[in-house]
C-alpha cells in the first residue's frame, strides 16, 4: 500500500511528478482546511472534537470490549503456518477454514468462485555467462533460511518470481537504471546509452515494480530485474528507528538475500483479470488473448535480492554514466555506474499461465430498517509466501472483527443498514477477487452500497495511517479520537497526530486512494465512497519468505495490541456507518478538497485555465452547503425523539431520502466513458498515478492530457469532469 498523494509538479518540463513536493504541498491545504481556513466551505472539525463526546452506544461499548489480542494471535498462527498463494490447494484449505469460521459465529456466508488468469513460477536462472572470467557469476535467487523462523527453512516453497511476468529466455548486457522511472530512462537515453536489447537492472522504490517493466518495455530493454538496495527497505539509514538497524532476524530490515516477489500488472491501465476486461471471469466467459491485454508485461522478469544485484553492479562499474539525484543506493562497494556491462546476461523466467479458481469468502449481516443500504469490509486473503503482516494481520483481524459481531448478533442486535465482510482472493496479483466480485455485482452495488472499508496490511507496526474519500475524513478523526492507543496511552487520534509532528489544533494528513489493495473497483469503477486503513511500520520483509508469524511477534506487533486496537477502529467505523440514522458521510468536506485539488491542477496547466471545472465546483460548493443544513435540520428534529420507531412517517421519508443522496452522491463522479487509455478507471478524481501506480492522481484524466502536452484530451477531460461534478451536485437533489 502507498499512501502519499500525487499532484502535478510546478515543473513543466519534468516527465514525473514530486512527490516531496506534493507532500509539502498537500499538508499546506490540509492545515489551511482543518484549522486556518475561515472560508464557509471549510468543515469545523476541531469544533467538533472539542464539543461534548457523543455517548457510546451499547453496541460501540461492546465493540470496544470484546476483540481479543489472543484470538488475533491464534487465526494468526493458522494463516501463517503454510504458503498460501492465490489459486492453490492451501489457499482453497484456508478460504474453506475462514467460510467455517464465519459460520461458527453465526454469520451467513457463502463462497464466490471466480476462473481468471494466474501465473506460477516453474524455474528461473540469471547469470553474467560473457565478458571478464571475474565478473561473471550465476545468480543464487534463494533465500537464506533462518534458524529461528521455522517456516523460512523452506526457501522454495514459493520460488521469487513475479505474479504476471512474461514467460520467456532472454539474453544482452545490463544497464542499471536507478528506480526504472521514466525520467530515469529517459535520463540514459539522452546521455547516449543504449538500451535497445538490454536487460534493465532497477531497485524498487519511487513508482510500482510493473510499471518499471513497461517503461523498460517501452524504451527497448529485452527484460526486467528489480532488486531490493539496502538504502530502501534495508538496515541503512535505519538508526531513528525503535527497532534495531539490523537485517532480519537480527532487526526488523531486508537481508541480503532477500526479494520482493510481487506482480508486475501494469495496475494504472486496469485492475482484475488481465482476459476478462470489464466484466466477471466466470468458467465459461469469453477471454481475450494474454497478448491483447494492455496490463499484461511483455518482457520477462525477475526479482533480487541485494546480494545477486551486487555482481551486476560491480559489472557495470567504471561504464556508461552516473545520475546525480537519488541515483546511487547504499551499496558501498560500487559507484551506481550505468554500464552497459561488457559480457551478457541470461535471463530465464520460466513460468506457467493457467486459468484457475479463486475463491472469495463473502458474509452478509441483513440489515433491519435499511437493508438496501450496505456497509462493506474487505480484506485480502492470498500471500506471496506466509504474509505475516500483509496480509494475513489483516486476515485474522477481520475473522475477530466478524467474531465480534457474531457475539452482538446474540445480544438481539442488529444493523439499521446490511454489513457485508468479504475475504478476497488473488489481490497480489492484480486486485483480482475483489475487481472480479466488484464486476459480477456491479449492478447491486450500485443500487445498494454506501460505504466501502479496506484493511490490507493491517499491523506491521504502531503508526496509524488511512486514505478516503473525503466524505469519510470526519467519521475517521471521530472514531480515532474513541479509541485508546495501547503504548502512549492517548487516543489514537492523538497518537496519529504526534507521528506526524503536528501541534494540538492540527488534523493528521488523511491521504488520497490510489492503487495497491482492494478498494480500486469500488471507488475507481463502481463510485463507491471508500476507506483503506491500518498501523503501519518498520516493515522491511515484504513479499519475502520472512513476512511470517516470528517476524510480527518478534518486530510488527508482539503483543498484538495493534491487531486488537485495528479490530475496534474497524468495528467502531462499522457501527456508525451501518447504525447512524444519517450515515456520516460529508459532501461538504468533498467539495472542499476539489476546491484545492482545482487550484493546484489550473497551477500545474498555467497559462491554461479550466473555467468550466472552476463553475462546476462552484455550483457543487453552493448544493453541498444547502445541503448540510437541511441535514442539520433533519438531525436535529430526529433528536426529538427517543427512538426512530417513533418518529412519524413524513420524516422516515426525509430520512430515507437523505440517505439515499449521501449513498449516491459519490456515484456522481462516476464517468461512463472512463480515462483515454486506460477506460476501466472511471472516476474523473481519482485514479493511480499512469506512471506511478500506487499513489493518488487528482482528475487523472485531465492530468495525463496535460502531462502528455495533449491540451485537446485535457480540454475534452475537462468537459467530461465538470460534466460528472454537476452529476454529483444533482444526485444531492435527487428524489429516491
Amino acid at each position: 500500500m502507498a499512501g502519499a498523494i500525487l499532484l502535478p509538479s510546478t515543473d513543466q518540463g519534468s516527465s514525473g511528478f514530486d512527490i516531496k513536493q506534493s507532500w509539502a504541498q498537500a499538508r499546506e491545504w490540509f492545515d489551511k482546511k482543518w484549522n486556518g481556513d475561515n472560508s464557509e466551505n471549510a468543515p469545523l472539525l476541531n469544533r467538533e472534537r472539542a464539543a461534548s463526546p457523543p455517548k457510546l452506544t451499547d453496541p460501540e461499548k461492546i465493540m470496544l470490549d470484546l476483540p481479543s489480542n489472543q484470538s488475533i494471535r491464534d487465526y494468526l498462527k493458522i494463516y501463517t503456518s503454510e504458503a498460501h498463494l492465490a489459486g492453490t490447494p492451501n489457499d482453497k484449505k484456508q478460504a474453506e477454514w475462514t467460510r467455517e469460521q464465519f459460520e461458527s459465529f453465526g454469520l451467513k456466508t457463502k463462497i464466490d468462485t471466480y476462473w481468471p488468469l494466474i501465473n506460477y513460477p516453474i524455474s528461473h536462472r540469471l547469470a553474467l555467462i560473457s565478458g571478464p572470467e571475474n565478473l561473471r557469476f550465476e545468480a543464487k535467487l534463494t533465500e537464506d533460511p533462518v534458524d529461528e523462523d521455522e517456516t523460512s527453512k523452506d526457501p522454495n516453497v514459493v520460488p521469487t518470481f513475479h505474479g504476471y511476468s512474461k514467460n520467456g529466455t532472454v539474453q544482452g548486457r545490463i544497464v542499471y537504471a536507478n528506480y526504472g522511472r521514466l525520467e530515469d530512462f529517459q535520463f540514459l537515453k539522452d546521455q547516449g546509452i543504449e538500451l535497445n536489447g538490454t536487460i534493465a537492472l532497477m531497485r524498487y522504490g519511487g513508482n510500482f515494480r510493473g510499471l518499471k517493466v513497461r517503461v523498460a518495455e517501452i524504451f527497448g530493454c529485452a527484460g526486467a530485474l528489480i532488486y531490493s538496495d539496502p538504502i530502501d527497505d534495508g538496515p541503512l539509514n535505519k538508526d531513528n528507528s525503535s527497532n534495531p538497524a539490523k537485517p532480519y532476524p537480527n532487526g526488523p530490515w531486508r537481508s541480503k538475500s532477500s526479494a520482493q516477489r510481487g506482480s508486475v500488472f501494469y495496475l494504472s491501465l486496469a485492475a482484475g483479470d488481465p482476459l476478462t476486461p470489464g466484466y466477471a471471469a466466470t468458467e465459461n466467459a469469453t477471454r481475450i488473448k494474454p497478448e491483447d491485454s494492455p496490463a499484461l508485461a511483455k518482457i520477462p522478469s525477475l526479482p533480487l535480492s541485494w546480494e545477486d544485484a551486487l555482481p551486476i553492479l560491480k559489472a557495470t562499474q567504471g561504464l556508461g554514466v552516473r545520475g546525480e539525484k537519488d541515483w546511487a543506493g547504499g551499496l558501498d562497494q560500487v559507484d551506481y555506474f550505468s554500464g552497459p556491462t561488457q559480457g551478457e546476461a541470461i535471463l530465464v523466467n520460466h513460468i506457467e499461465n493457467k486459468i484457475t479458481p479463486i475463491w472469495n469468502v463473502i458474509s452478509r449481516i441483513e440489515g433491519a430498517q435499511e437493508p438496501e443500504k450496505a456497509i462493506i469490509l474487505g480484506n485480502h486473503r492470498d500471500a506471496w509466501v506466509y504474509g505475516g503482516a500483509d496480509p494475513s494481520s489483516g486476515s485474522a483481524s477481520l475473522l475477530e472483527l466478524a467474531r465480534v459481531f457474531g457475539e452482538l448478533l446474540k445480544t438481539g442486535w442488529r444493523p439499521r443498514r446490511t454489513i457485508v465482510l468479504a475475504s478476497w482472493d488473488a489481490e497480489e496479483y492484480g486486485l483480482v477477487g475483489s475487481t472480479e466480485w466488484v464486476e459480477d455485482n456491479k449492478d447491486w452495488l450500485d443500487k445498494e452500497a454506501a460505504v466501502y472499508i479496506n484493511v490490507d496490511n493491517a499491523v506491521s507496526g504502531s503508526n496509524f495511517a488511512a486514505k478516503a474519500s473525503p466524505s469519510l475524513n470526519r467519521i475517521l478523526y471521530n472514531a480515532a479520537s474513541d479509541i485508546r492507543d495501547p503504548h502512549t496511552g492517548k487516543s489514537v487520534f492523538e497518537a496519529w497526530r504526534a507521528d506526524q509532528k503536528l501541534s494540538r489544533n492540527e488534523n493528521p494528513w488523511i491521504g488520497q486512494l490510489g492503487s495497491g489493495s482492494d478498494f480500486v473497483g469500488f471507488l475507481d469503477h463502481v463510485g463507491i465512497a471508500s476507506i483503506d486503513l491500518g498501523f503501519g511500520g518498520d516493515y522491511g520483509v515484504y513479499h519475502s519468505n520472512y513476512d511470517s508469524f516470528h517476524w510480527m511477534e518478534k518486530f510488527g506487533d508482539p503483543e498484538f495490541l495493534y491487531h486488537q486496537t485495528l479490530v475496534k477502529l474497524w468495528g467502531l467505523l462499522t457501527l456508525r456507518l451501518a447504525d447512524s440514522a444519517v450515515i456520516p458521510l460529508y459532501p461538504s468536506d468533498y467539495s472542499a478538497e476539489l476546491v484545492k485539488y482545482a487550484k493546484r491542477l489550473t497551477d500545474f496547466a498555467a497559462p491554461h485555465t479550466f473555467p468550466e471545472l472552476e463553475r462546476a465546483l462552484d455550483k457543487l460548493q453552493k448544493t453541498t452547503r444547502r445541503f448540510e443544513r437541511k441535514r442539520q435540520r433533519l438531525e436535529k428534529r430526529l433528536a426529538e425523539y427517543k427512538s426512530l420507531d417513533d418518529i412519524p412517517s413524513v420524516l422516515a421519508k426525509r430520512l430515507i431520502k437523505a440517505n439515499s443522496r449521501l449513498t449516491y452522491f459519490e456515484r456522481g463522479f462516476i464517468d461512463p466513458e472512463g480515462i483515454s487509455g486506460r477506460n476501466w478507471f472511471k472516476h474523473v478524481v481519482y485514479a493511480p498515478g499512469l506512471w506511478t501506480g500506487y499513489s493518488s492522481q487528482v482528475f487523472p484524466a485531465i492530468a495525463d492530457g496535460i502531462d502528455a502536452k495533449d491540451y485537446a484530451q485535457a480540454r475534452y477531460a475537462e468537459e467530461r469532469a465538470a460534466q460528472a461534478i454537476h452529476e454529483a451536485s444533482k444526485r444531492l437533489k435527487d428524489d429516491y
